[in-house]
């Protein structure tokens, strides 16, 4: 399939041979026969919907774009798309586009004005992460700035780069992206389009956004999705955390076997950093907990390659650099070979080509090659769950 699916001037930005087109487009078909939801607002008309999860992958996002452009090809229309880092960001961009009914090519548009050079940090701390560790003696004068500062670069770039996008597609808060839930399935709190995930290192616990304001004693609809966004996508050294005021706050937990339990959060100031440090992979964000079956799959896109060769081990090494080869590790594809099968069935696996989370100065030619890397595990995946009949629904 390498040689089949070319960059080009069409709606999606690619294009694929006439004989992989005509499979795919076969594939969608009896996709939407087979697995498609019967909208009663219009006759019992079977259409592709499904709720989206996204992986962190720092820069290698555009990979993402890819493979969401192929399913919304195929047909398929979002409910609700959770992301982490990097995930959270073509998430918010997504799930507004979806929000507004827009055609979703737009998100191409979007991640493609993003400039990766503004992301990199400054000074040479940046060389010491990509190295693990290596030559820590020239670079320990320049990792000096962490001593003041709580990461190399602030994080302003992507607020100011984001926010104008979602204002423009109206969302400025989380009631913006609020969805309708006529049958009251839902809790109040996750009656919402996006999901982002973030790392409270404050508390020690992931938290879900906006599920989780209230934890805080916040109120989920007036917050603004980009904070949400900026801390999901906050890689420890690389970017500064995002503070957030909690207030003192008592809640209702139930507990099986127990009944109901007081649960109580004191106010103060809450760190919230990558989500990606907990949680990089959600898949089973909207999964139903009571056991019944959902009327839409749940697909998840992965940023993950199968790797063939690992290098022998180096020699011993210091803590600093101990605890560099920690956050990389938490930054790519540790659990790669972890996926169970019935999650593997609802996983697209995009090919990220050697890429790095963390590779700022990413070329055009490199995000061509993970965009295309998108389409193509993205267009195999319809192929293959088209023979299977469906996409697992849990």
């Amino acid at each position: 399939m390498t040689e089949s699916i070319t960059l080009a001037e069409t709606p999606w930005g690619y294009q694929r041979s006439d004989e992989l087109q005509s499979r795919f487009l076969a594939a969608a078909e009896r996709l939407r026969q087979l697995d498609g939801w019967p909208n009663p607002e219009n006759d019992g008309e079977h259409e592709l919907r499904a709720n989206l999860v996204l992986e962190g992958g720092g820069v290698k996002g555009i990979g993402l774009v890819g493979a969401i452009l192929a399913l919304n090809e195929a047909g398929y229309s979002l409910e609700r798309v959770a992301g982490t880092s990097a995930g959270a960001v073509t998430a918010a961009i997504a799930a507004a586009i979806t929000q507004r009914g827009l055609d979703m090519n737009h998100l191409l548009t979007h991640l493609r004005s993003l400039d990766f050079s503004k992301f990199m940090p400054e000074g040479r701390l940046h060389e010491m992460l990509d190295h693990a560790g290596g030559h820590l003696a020239g670079l320990m004068a320049d990792a000096a700035i962490l001593t003041n500062r709580e990461g190399l670069y602030s994080g302003e770039y992507l607020e100011s780069w984001l926010r104008p996008i979602m204002h423009d597609m109206g969302v400025a808060t989380f009631a913006d992206l609020a969805i309708d839930d006529h049958e009251r399935v839902l809790a109040d709190e996750r009656r919402y389009r996006l999901l982002v995930y973030v790392s409270d290192i404050t508390r020690g616990r992931l938290t879900r956004l906006p599920w989780d304001y209230s934890l805080y004693g916040l109120d989920p609809a007036i917050q603004d999705p980009v904070i949400a966004v900026r801390a999901s996508m906050s890689i420890p050294f690389f970017f500064e955390p995002v503070h957030v005021s909690a207030r003192d706050t008592v809640l209702e937990v139930q507990v099986p076997g127990t009944g109901a339990t007081s649960v109580h959060f004191a106010e103060g100031r809450h760190t919230w950093v990558d989500g990606a440090l907990l949680a990089k992979y959600p898949i089973h964000s909207f999964d139903h907990t009571n056991g019944a079956v959902p009327p839409w799959p749940t697909i998840g896109i992965k940023l993950s390659r199968f790797q063939t060769e690992y290098p022998p081990a180096g020699p011993r090494e210091s803590a600093l650099a101990i605890a560099v080869r920690c956050l990389k590790t938490m930054m790519n594809e540790w659990d790669a070979l972890t996926t169970h099968d019935s999650v593997a069935h609802r996983t697209i696996f995009v090919d990220s080509t050697g890429i790095s989370a963390t590779d700022f100065d990413l070329t055009r030619d490199q995000q061509d090659d993970l965009f295309l890397a998108g389409v193509r595990a993205a267009t195999q995946y319809v192929i293959d769950v088209a023979a299977l009949g469906g996409v697992p629904r849990r």
